[in-house]
């Protein structure tokens, strides 16, 4: 999991408190290590705005970025997804289109949740307002949608 290490210090660096940057670790570990396959990758990727962490996962024969967690300073770390993007990606190519209805159906799992935020056509979770039921839930609900 040496691919995570740029990502787990900027969340760490991201984070005021020291409980929130030992849950963020145990949390980002938690959610890489159940998202191991074939079918799935984690990439990470930093820009002026934070640092991302992909979780990236081929749905047929098209691979689709399933949610990210984004940690930033000022910001905190949160979780975004499914693919806000999955509309336009089902249209793209004729050949090869993207069956979404997996992603629409965690996008329903994870909207049922209180602490889950609109954010468009998807659904955004913050570290500190979300409990770690809901994390554990999320992830749960995620990997039953997208059975690998």
């Amino acid at each position: 999991m040496e691919i995570l290490g740029p990502f787990l210090d900027a969340a760490r660096a991201s984070l005021r408190h020291a409980q929130d940057r030992e849950r963020a670790q145990a949390l980002i570990l938690r959610w890489a290590a159940a998202w191991q396959g074939p079918t799935r990758r984690l990439t990470v990727t930093s820009s002026n705005h934070g640092a991302y962490l992909h979780f990236d996962q081929r749905v047929a024969t098209v691979w689709s970025q399933v949610f990210t967690f984004h940690a930033a300073p000022h910001h905190g770390l949160s979780m975004r997804g499914p693919d806000p993007d999955r509309v336009r990606k089902s249209h793209r190519h004729r050949d090869k289109q993207l069956d979404r209805h997996p992603l629409d159906a965690l996008f329903e799992a994870w909207s049922a949740h209180g602490e889950a935020h609109p954010a468009n056509n998807a659904v955004e979770l913050f570290l500190v307002e979300t409990p770690d039921e809901t994390w554990e839930a999320c992830l749960q609900e995620a990997l039953a949608c997208l059975k690998a």
